[in-house]
């Protein structure tokens, strides 16, 4: 019984040296690690550290894009920060926010607070909630003037984040007849997530095809007319130098005639149902040939016994016909 008691203590002192090394390990993971770019400062976990490495040189690629889209120089640094829970997203924006908001700008506080998504979506999150703060940066004190659609349009074109998902809302919107015009995006924002996400896709296009009228001005002759507090349509013509109806028709055509293929089914899907179509008329037609087959000996065997039938009516009387050699007699086979 003494050598049980001789290991105790040792045994004990293990243990606490691995719930040591346990606490300490928790702990390292609780800090966050900092890594600094050209302009940004990522603020990560350890398990990010991956997606920092992706983050910063997504961000540092979409300031110097903003740099020349909005003519304005990028602030020292910008905190970029990727969190780990639903809970330290609201921390961080200082609000409540619901459960599918993946990103989020505080241009005042030049950050940039972004949920942990894969290393093909991070870059575009992360150039998206960039151009959120450069745009407050470009306009200063004016900042307030600009319109959400504008802000979200410029910030989605920024980032090139435009998929699939958008063009079928634009695409269902459009057979429907529910596209929303530029006095209508505003509201819509405020609407159901179907309204919200059809906002989002319609202000990307729309800060596209103003970009589009003058390549080499880009939206910037927007941001400078409604910096002197134009009203947004005034501050559209003056800054493109069409009628604005003109413009809104030219632009609302362009989403009815583009954005219908985004409905066709992708093509595998489109595979498949051929490929279901050939199996069904394959069957169609193996089942009606055989049909035509029993058809045909039914008709067969109807054609022989009506010939059997119709040759034993035509028999003398007294004479056995086809069918009657049981009513016939030994004595009318033998008369002299």
């Amino acid at each position: 019984m003494s050598r049980p008691r001789r290991l105790h203590g040792p045994l004990l002192a293990a243990l606490a040296l691995v719930v040591l090394v346990a606490v300490a390990a928790a702990q390292a993971q609780e800090v966050r690690r900092v890594l600094g770019t050209e302009h940004l400062r990522i603020l990560y976990r350890a398990e990010h550290e991956e997606l920092a490495a992706v983050a910063g040189r997504a961000g540092d690629t979409a300031m110097a894009r903003l740099r020349t889209m909005l003519a304005a120089e990028p602030p020292d640094r910008v905190e970029v920060y990727i969190v780990r829970s639903q809970a330290e997203f609201d921390e961080l924006t200082g609000s409540d926010n619901k459960p599918w908001i993946i990103g989020r700008a505080l241009p005042s506080a030049l950050r940039v607070v972004v949920k942990p998504m894969g290393t093909q979506r991070l870059p575009k999150l992360v150039a998206h909630e960039l151009a959120h703060v450069m745009l407050d940066v470009a306009m200063g004190e004016a900042a307030w003037t600009l319109p959400r659609w504008l802000h979200e349009g410029i910030a989605k074109y920024a980032a090139d984040d435009f998929d699939e998902a958008d063009g079928r809302s634009i695409a269902r919107a459009s057979m429907a007849g529910d596209l929303l015009t530029i006095d209508e995006l505003e509201a819509a924002f405020g609407g159901d997530r179907e309204q919200v996400s059809l906002a989002y896709a319609q202000s990307y296009t729309l800060v596209a095809y103003l970009s589009d009228l003058e390549p080499a001005k880009g939206i910037r002759p927007l941001l400078d007319q409604l910096g002197k507090g134009r009203d947004v349509r005034l501050a559209l013509g003056l800054a493109f130098g069409e009628p604005v109806p003109e413009m809104e028709r030219e632009w609302l055509a362009g989403l009815r005639r583009g954005y219908l293929p985004y409905l066709a089914p992708p093509a595998s899907e489109t595979i498949v149902g051929v490929l279901f179509v050939v199996a069904f008329v394959i069957a169609l037609v193996v089942m009606r040939r055989r049909s035509a087959r029993i058809r045909r000996r039914m008709d067969e065997e109807e054609r022989l016994r009506k010939l059997l039938s119709g040759k034993a009516a035509a028999s003398p009387e007294g004479e056995p016909g086809a069918g009657d050699d049981a009513a016939a007699t030994g004595d009318e086979f033998f008369v002299q």
